[in-house]
């Protein structure tokens, strides 16, 4: 246990004055609180349905009809070594890379109340397949923000790449006894077609419904603090913090791109909240879990500063400098590979100060 009895009683009265803190904050600012609210709603009507519901319903259905179980048979040869999990989660790790933050909890989820994986290993995968999807970096920051199709295809191979070295790093930080799911037979009664479509689609809302609602409130308070702190030094680091929509348009005005690589690997709070209901039961150690996202952030920024390098990207970019020359790292490969080796570290020794 992290902490004792009367530490767990703090934290419990801790968040009750929070919450209570929260309900007189939107009281006294409601009419901010509102337009917030108003443009939650908005996101979520714009961008998030039409982006993320499909691929809900296709991570539901995936494993419903028993697909997942067909394709893991043929991949378990390339899912076990790299990352020590069973086949069933390709397709986990497929929807997690192209549809967006939280369809790779979704999978997860759906594989375990299914039956076809282990609790372990549905929190070990809960805690590294977790990618923003070509929608968002491609088409968002690539395309809007920065004019420049290769500039978002450079960020989103760099949060695969970063997605792949987070989990077989992950290999061996959570080194969980795991049942061999190919050696055994699992009864698991699959639905028809036509019922399993149903069933995936009423899923899909009921998790495209706990999403919104979360980017609902996080955009409530949200504009609740921009219009009162107006310095860009304090709402900046508050955003990539809170919610990556509204970090990565405010930062790649003035910021150099790896900032905003790191802002779309970290993803904010609102997008763990997301995350952390898509996976239902399945219960991730949240501080691991956090100290996973600033990782794989930094990972990002890492390889997306590599990639500009590498492919001389050009851009024009509404802010004082380029993408070409920005300086965020200002060091070498080496130093950034020092960095990352020291957090994979850190990672190992608190797994095992959990243990202990």
């Amino acid at each position: 246990m992290f902490l004792s009895k009367s530490a767990v009683k703090a934290v419990n009265i801790f968040k009750a004055i929070g919450i209570f803190l929260l309900c007189i904050t939107a009281l006294l600012f409601s009419k901010e609180c509102s337009k917030g609210a108003e443009n939650g709603i908005g996101l979520c009507l714009s961008t998030l349905v039409p982006s993320l519901f499909p691929f809900m319903v296709l991570a539901s259905y995936i494993t419903d009809s028993g697909l997942a179980e067909k394709i893991g048979r043929h991949l378990s040869w390339l899912t076990k070594p790299l990352f020590g999990l069973d086949g069933c989660f390709a397709s986990a790790i497929i929807l997690s890379l192209v549809g967006g933050y939280p369809v790779g909890a979704k999978t997860v989820n759906s594989l375990y109340k299914k039956g076809a994986a282990n609790k372990n290993e549905c929190k070990r995968a809960g805690l590294f397949l977790v990618c923003s999807g070509p929608g968002f970096l491609v088409n968002f920051i690539g395309v809007q923000l920065y004019s420049s199709i290769e500039v978002g295809f450079i960020i989103f191979a760099a949060q695969c790449i970063s997605v792949f070295i987070l989990g077989f790093a992950l290999k061996f930080v959570c080194r969980n006894k795991l049942d061999d799911n190919s050696k055994k037979e699992i009864l698991i009664s699959t639905p028809q077609k036509g019922d399993a479509l149903v069933k995936s689609v009423l899923e899909g809302a009921r998790g495209m419904f706990a999403i919104c609602a979360f980017v609902v409130l996080f955009s409530a308070f949200t504009e609740i603090f921009c219009s009162h702190i107006t310095d860009e030094n304090i709402q900046k680091p508050f955003l990539i913090l809170t919610e990556v929509c509204n970090a990565v348009t405010a930062v790649s005005k003035y910021l150099p791109i790896e900032l905003v690589a790191f802002s779309a690997g970290f993803g904010g709070l609102c997008v763990h909240f997301q995350i952390f209901s898509a996976l239902g039961n399945i219960k991730v150690n949240k501080i691991l879990f956090f100290f996973s996202r600033i990782l794989q952030g930094f990972i990002t920024a890492l390889l997306t500063h590599l990639g500009i390098k590498l492919f001389s990207v050009t851009t024009d970019v509404f802010s004082t400098s380029t993408v070409e020359n920005s300086g965020f790292f200002g060091g070498t490969v080496l130093s950034g590979a020092a960095l990352l080796f020291t957090a994979l570290c850190f990672l190992y020794s608190l797994k095992n100060y959990k243990q202990n």
